[in-house]
């Protein structure tokens, strides 16, 4: 049960004006930061024209970053609302394990795949490796924009997902590219 000092949203007792005031600012954000999230790959123009395959590869590192934060984001926002008293440290330890696992599993399935279809050790390194800080790094936003805005007496329902999203699509790529600047 949700605590009741939490303002939650109740879809069948919001007016379609009220509903659409409380999401619409928090998508219109996530806009800002795809603008944001292009202009940083543009930035990459030069590794991504020395190594073309790359681009191939956005979508699936931002694609799993953000399922795997999404997936937590979603645990986390049911267990704040049942555990009243959750002990957040405790929590975010258990939590970064199952994803660690995650993401080493993960990551060696793309490891052997792009071995397989690409033949490049150093390019199955770099994407392998990306998509495991970016998973990783999932835990951050899954996690603590819920925190923050249940902490805060918001609804975590409303903005944890679009600000989440676009903080995990804008970390992925930095990461992504930064590992491939450094390895390519």
């Amino acid at each position: 049960m949700p605590e009741e000092n939490i303002n939650i949203d109740n879809i069948f007792h919001l007016s379609l004006k009220v509903a659409i005031r409380h999401r619409l600012p928090w998508l219109g954000l996530g806009l800002f930061g795809g603008i944001l999230a292009s202009g940083i790959v543009g930035n990459f123009e030069e590794i991504i024209s020395k190594n073309l395959v790359l681009a191939a590869f956005i979508p699936l590192i931002v694609y799993m970053s953000d399922a795997v934060g999404t997936q937590m984001e979603s645990f986390a926002i049911r267990d704040f609302a049942l555990h009243k008293n959750l002990n957040f440290f405790k929590y975010f330890l258990r939590q970064f394990s199952v994803i660690s696992v995650i993401g080493v599993v993960l990551s060696m399935l793309l490891f052997l795949f792009v071995i397989a279809f690409h033949t490049d050790l150093k390019l199955a390194f770099v994407i392998s490796v990306s998509m495991f800080f970016s998973i990783i790094s999932s835990v951050i936003t899954g996690l603590l924009f819920p925190r923050y805005f249940n902490r805060h007496r918001l609804d975590p329902a409303n903005a944890s997902g679009p600000i989440a999203t676009i903080t995990q699509d804008i970390l992925s790529i930095v990461i992504y590219f930064t590992i491939a600047s450094a390895f390519l």
